[in-house]
């Protein structure tokens, strides 16, 4: 039985990398809609 590590670590690190993109992609939604309604509640006032 002959394992390959370094396609292990080659598909361990583009996981990792995905996950980083999509956390990375969810706070900067969050961020915009944040902007958004202090934009907004700055134009009520």
């Amino acid at each position: 039985m002959n394992i390959n590590f370094t396609l292990i670590v080659i598909v361990m690190l583009f996981v990792i990398l995905m996950s980083i993109q999509l956390t990375l992609n969810k706070i900067y939604v969050i961020l915009r809609e944040i902007r958004e309604l202090m934009k907004l509640k700055k134009n009520k006032e």
